[in-house]
Protein backbone atom coordinates (compact mmCIF):
# COMPACT_ATOMS: atom_id res chain seq x y z
CA UNK A 1 0.00 0.00 0.00
CA UNK A 2 1.39 3.37 -1.02
CA UNK A 3 1.90 5.87 1.81
CA UNK A 4 -0.27 8.88 1.00
CA UNK A 5 -1.44 11.98 2.81
CA UNK A 6 -5.05 11.86 1.68
CA UNK A 7 -7.10 8.68 2.00
CA UNK A 8 -10.69 8.27 0.94
CA UNK A 9 -13.35 5.61 0.76
CA UNK A 10 -15.58 5.82 -2.28
CA UNK A 11 -18.79 3.81 -1.98
CA UNK A 12 -20.61 3.31 -5.27
CA UNK A 13 -24.05 1.74 -5.70
CA UNK A 14 -24.61 0.29 -9.16
CA UNK A 15 -27.85 -0.65 -10.84
CA UNK A 16 -28.42 -4.33 -9.95
CA UNK A 17 -30.37 -4.94 -13.17
CA UNK A 18 -27.37 -4.07 -15.35
CA UNK A 19 -25.41 -6.82 -17.07
CA UNK A 20 -22.13 -7.88 -15.47
CA UNK A 21 -20.08 -6.65 -18.45
CA UNK A 22 -21.62 -3.17 -18.06
CA UNK A 23 -20.84 -3.19 -14.33
CA UNK A 24 -17.23 -4.20 -14.97
CA UNK A 25 -16.94 -1.47 -17.59
CA UNK A 26 -18.20 1.10 -15.06
CA UNK A 27 -15.81 -0.21 -12.37
CA UNK A 28 -12.92 0.08 -14.84
CA UNK A 29 -13.95 3.64 -15.77
CA UNK A 30 -14.08 4.62 -12.09
CA UNK A 31 -10.60 3.20 -11.49
CA UNK A 32 -9.25 4.93 -14.61
CA UNK A 33 -10.77 8.24 -13.52
CA UNK A 34 -9.17 7.94 -10.09
CA UNK A 35 -5.81 7.07 -11.65
CA UNK A 36 -6.06 10.14 -13.91
CA UNK A 37 -6.52 12.27 -10.78
CA UNK A 38 -3.26 10.76 -9.39
CA UNK A 39 -4.93 8.50 -6.83
CA UNK A 40 -3.95 4.91 -6.25
CA UNK A 41 -6.70 2.35 -5.75
CA UNK A 42 -5.46 0.52 -2.65
CA UNK A 43 -8.44 -1.79 -2.29
CA UNK A 44 -11.62 -2.66 -4.20
CA UNK A 45 -14.37 -4.68 -2.55
CA UNK A 46 -17.67 -5.93 -3.92
CA UNK A 47 -20.18 -6.04 -1.06
CA UNK A 48 -22.80 -7.62 -3.33
CA UNK A 49 -26.47 -6.83 -3.80
CA UNK A 50 -28.15 -5.28 -0.79
CA UNK A 51 -31.66 -4.11 -0.03
CA UNK A 52 -32.05 -0.32 -0.12
CA UNK A 53 -34.03 1.62 2.48
CA UNK A 54 -36.10 3.24 -0.27
CA UNK A 55 -36.45 3.01 -4.04
CA UNK A 56 -33.69 4.67 -6.00
CA UNK A 57 -34.32 5.11 -9.72
CA UNK A 58 -37.05 2.47 -9.50
CA UNK A 59 -34.95 -0.20 -7.80
CA UNK A 60 -35.23 -1.69 -4.29
CA UNK A 61 -31.72 -3.21 -4.43
CA UNK A 62 -28.24 -2.01 -5.29
CA UNK A 63 -24.85 -3.57 -6.10
CA UNK A 64 -22.41 -2.02 -3.59
CA UNK A 65 -18.70 -1.44 -4.32
CA UNK A 66 -16.16 0.13 -1.95
CA UNK A 67 -12.89 1.65 -3.19
CA UNK A 68 -10.13 2.66 -0.77
CA UNK A 69 -7.94 5.24 -2.48
CA UNK A 70 -4.95 7.35 -1.55
CA UNK A 71 -3.17 10.32 -3.03
CA UNK A 72 -0.86 13.24 -2.33
CA UNK A 73 -3.49 15.93 -3.02
CA UNK A 74 -7.12 16.31 -1.95
CA UNK A 75 -9.66 14.78 -4.30
CA UNK A 76 -11.27 17.11 -6.81
CA UNK A 77 -14.73 16.05 -5.73
CA UNK A 78 -16.57 18.33 -8.15
CA UNK A 79 -14.95 16.66 -11.17
CA UNK A 80 -15.36 13.17 -9.76
CA UNK A 81 -19.00 13.71 -8.76
CA UNK A 82 -19.76 15.03 -12.25
CA UNK A 83 -18.20 11.88 -13.71
CA UNK A 84 -20.25 9.62 -11.40
CA UNK A 85 -23.48 11.51 -12.10
CA UNK A 86 -23.06 11.03 -15.84
CA UNK A 87 -22.66 7.25 -15.65
CA UNK A 88 -26.05 5.57 -16.05
CA UNK A 89 -25.03 2.46 -14.06
CA UNK A 90 -24.26 4.48 -10.90
CA UNK A 91 -27.42 5.10 -8.88
CA UNK A 92 -25.77 6.48 -5.71
CA UNK A 93 -22.29 7.23 -4.37
CA UNK A 94 -20.57 8.52 -1.26
CA UNK A 95 -17.04 9.89 -0.83
CA UNK A 96 -15.62 9.73 2.69
CA UNK A 97 -12.28 11.08 3.93
CA UNK A 98 -10.63 8.56 6.26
Amino acid sequence: MKDSNYKYEVIVVLNPKAESKDKEKTIKLIEDSLTEMNFSVDNRDNLGNKELAYKVKGSNKGDFWVFTIGGDKPIKSKEFKLFLNRDLQVIRYLILKI
